[in-house]
Parts: structure tokens; C-alpha cells; sequence
């Protein structure tokens, strides 16, 4: 059987073969080279160009480990390895940036729905034709599992809960590829994480994914990891105001009825189609390509609003239109132009792109054979679900111009 080996920048070399192989060949897959894992954070962290495509072959090879680790039988193994490898198969451009127009304008094309009609063979995401080209669903076929099976692990519906938690659970093989590799990329020391260490203290215990007591600490290590690399990286204010920037070009875009098939376009093709576009699209595609950015007006942390103010935002937030509509009155109250005055609120996209941030329920098997939730054994676990991920709450970003006359009005805007 013909092997392949790939040399990856963290995990060193990988021998692929067999179904992963055939599965890494498919255009569906190499689609994701042209897809950056963390956005536009590059603006922020030069580095941060490293693409889905290493990521998924990296979680691909975590999940190999982890499966000899625990002492999975041989089909269990390659369907945590093909899920593991296809779990980001659905990302659309720059990654988890339009996650908000994913949820109000095109629901269904959202990566996780995507990815698993690919898996399906339901839909097809690559424009053009190839010779002897087979469809990702054909080729699990082939190799005799069930594409069903592959989809369901992905979504996190599978059937042997411990497969489920090792790709979607507390700690899994995605996060454990994700702050290794974005810590290295980013030259951010706060997502180094034990890796060696949270592969051997993992097992399966009553059919569930544990950790053994003492390997405790390295999970402790990794979720803190997780928390500051939300601080530092993931929700750098800079890098939050370059995403809403691109998020409003391609909102101008689609409410004038262009780019409804973003979803299946890559970084490069999505900025060429909207500076194409001309107006308010070119122009922001024109400051992100320059990092002629809009500046921070008002970073505000959790203190500084009151529940109900907190509550307001969050419900405005989550209807598109009424966020749209804070940011017009905004903008007419400095006199800026529609589109100059963007409002982001960390609370609201964190549950949208992250809903395993505040999660620290990993049990763990203490003497005996007891299990016990990590917040009862360690203390560390209840204080980074209480943990403000990132410091500022609110964020109003517009021209520098603006910014003086945003702080001494935005408060009076919001809540009035």
C-alpha cells in the first residue's frame, strides 16, 4: 500500500495511508489550505498564517495517538481518526469570522452543517470539474464505514459517548492540536500546553473519557491555556475589530444581494469578490489589505456595565438588525457614515464560536475507581468558569476621527 509522509511544523512527521490518505487527496480537503486557522489575526501576530489544512491533519495525529493511548479496537480507532482528520471539512473563509452571518443569514451553510453535508455527500463545495474525482462520502463507503457515523461524531451525536467526548468534550483532540499549534504560530507562550502529558492520563471508564487523578495538573495547565489564549489571541481586541470590519463589508454585500455563495469560497476569493464590489466593500477590504484599521473607541470591561445593561446588549447582539440599527445611531450621532462605527460584544461571541470555553466538567477517576467532576477536585476549574475571557466586555471601534465623540456618547446611545 503507498504511504505518504508529511512533515509537520509541531508534530514532526506523519505517515498517512489507506482511507486518511485517499480522504487528504480529495479537493474537499485541500480546499482547506487556502483557509486560515485564526482569521485575521495575522494582523496582529505576522506568524498566525497557518491554514485548517495543517490543523485537521494535526488533530488527525493527536487522535491516532490518543487511540493507542486508550486502547480503542481498531474500527473505533480510524472513526475518531477520519472524524478527527474531517472535523473542520465545513469551515468557510477565515475561519470562525462570520459566525454571526452564519446564524442570521445563511444558517445552513454554518461549518458544522456544511461539513457534515460533505461528509453526506449531500453538497458540493468545490467549483470545476476533476478527473476521477470521488466524493468524500464515497470513499468512506469504500473502505467500509458509514459516512452517518463520520457526521454524527462531528456534531457530537455519536452513539459511544467517550469517541463523542474525545473529538468534542472538555479536553479533546482538537484543542489539544489548536493551543500547541497557535501558541507556536503566534509566538503566544500562554497556550504552551503538557501535551505528552494529557495523552497518558486519559482513559476510559464506564464509558466515558477520564483523567486520571494525577494527571490533574496538566489538565489545570491546558484549560488555563484555553482561557488566556482567548485573552491574548483568539479575542485581541485588534484583531476583533479587523474580523467585525470584514464581517460589515460582506453584510453590505449580501443586503444588496452579492456573495450568497460565500460559504464555499476560500480567504483569497472572498477579498477579491468583495473589493470587486466597489463602495463601502472595497474600501474596508482596502484598510484590512493595508492595516488601515479602525481604532478601539470604548473597551469596556464587566464593571463598568450593569446587569441590565449587560442583558440589553446581549439581546441586541443577538438580532443582527437591532446591532445594525445601535451602529447607524451611533454613527449619526458623531456623523459618521453607515459602516464607520462598529459595535462587538465579547459575551455574545464567545458563545457562538467557543461554547467549551466555560467547560470544566472532565471527570476524574480518583482511588478506587471513583469519579469525581474536576470543579470537585481542583478549585482552579471553578475559577476560570468565573474568569472575565476576554478583560473588555464591549467594543466600539470606528475611524480615528470618530473616537473622541464615540466615548462621550456611546453610553447615552446604547442605553437611553
Amino acid at each position: 500500500m503507498c504511504a505518504k509522509i508529511i512533515h509537520d511544523g509541531i508534530h514532526g512527521s506523519m505517515k498517512l495511508d489507506g482511507l486518511i490518505l485517499d480522504l487528504v487527496k480529495t479537493p474537499e480537503f485541500q480546499r482547506l489550505r487556502n483557509i486560515k486557522q485564526l482569521g485575521l489575526a495575522y494582523l496582529v501576530y505576522p506568524g498566525a498564517n497557518h491554514s485548517r489544512f495543517e490543523h485537521s491533519l494535526g488533530t488527525y495525529y493527536i487522535a491516532k495517538r490518543l487511540s493507542l493511548e486508550v486502547g480503542l479496537d481498531e474500527e473505533e480507532a480510524t472513526i475518531l481518526e477520519v472524524g478527527a482528520l474531517l472535523h473542520d471539512i465545513g469551515h468557510g473563509p477565515f475561519s470562525h469570522t462570520f459566525e454571526q452571518i452564519y446564524r442570521h443569514y445563511v444558517k445552513q451553510y454554518d461549518h458544522m452543517r456544511l461539513g457534515q453535508n460533505i461528509i453526506l455527500g449531500n453538497i458540493d463545495i468545490i467549483d470545476g470539474e476533476f478527473d476521477d474525482r470521488k466524493m468524500v462520502s464515497d470513499i468512506i463507503e469504500e473502505y467500509g464505514y458509514k459516512p452517518q457515523e463520520i457526521a454524527d461524531l462531528i456534531l457530537g451525536k455519536y452513539q459511544r459517548r467517550y469517541l463523542g467526548q474525545m473529538l468534542h468534550g472538555d479536553v479533546d483532540v482538537d484543542q489539544l492540536d489548536y493551543l500547541v499549534r497557535d501558541a507556536h504560530y503566534t509566538g503566544v507562550a500562554h497556550g504552551i500546553i503538557d501535551l505528552e502529558r494529557l495523552l497518558k492520563v486519559l482513559r476510559i471508564h464506564s464509558g466515558e473519557l477520564v483523567v486520571d487523578e494525577k494527571g490533574i495538573e496538566a489538565v489545570e495547565g491546558m484549560m488555563v491555556a484555553r482561557s488566556l489564549m482567548y485573552s491574548r489571541v483568539y479575542f485581541h481586541h485588534t484583531v476583533k475589530i479587523a474580523e467585525g470590519m470584514l464581517t460589515r463589508a460582506l453584510e453590505f454585500a449580501l443586503e444588496a444581494d452579492q456573495l450568497w455563495d460565500f460559504w464555499k469560497m476560500t480567504d483569497c476569493r472572498v477579498m477579491v469578490e468583495l473589493e470587486d464590489l466597489e463602495g463601502y466593500p472595497q474600501e474596508i477590504v482596502r484598510r484590512i489589505k493595508y492595516r488601515k484599521l479602525f481604532k478601539a473607541a470604548v473597551l469596556a470591561n464587566a464593571d463598568e456595565l450593569s446587569s441590565e445593561e449587560k442583558k440589553e446588549l446581549l439581546a441586541a447582539y443577538r438580532n443582527v438588525r437591532k446591532r445594525q440599527e445601535i451602529e447607524r445611531n451611533l454613527a449619526d450621532a458623531v456623523g459618521a457614515r453607515e459602516g464607520e462605527v462598529i459595535l462587538e460584544f465579547s459575551t455574545a461571541d464567545l458563545m457562538l464560536s467557543e461554547p467549551r470555553l466555560k467547560s470544566t466538567e472532565i471527570n476524574v477517576f480518583v482511588h478506587e475507581g471513583e469519579l469525581q467532576p474536576l470543579t470537585k477536585v481542583t478549585p482552579l476549574a471553578n475559577a476560570l468558569k468565573r474568569r472575565q475571557t476576554p478583560r473588555w466586555v464591549v467594543m466600539i471601534a470606528s475611524p480615528h476621527r470618530y473616537v473622541d465623540r464615540i466615548r462621550e456618547v456611546w453610553k447615552r446611545v446604547l442605553f437611553s
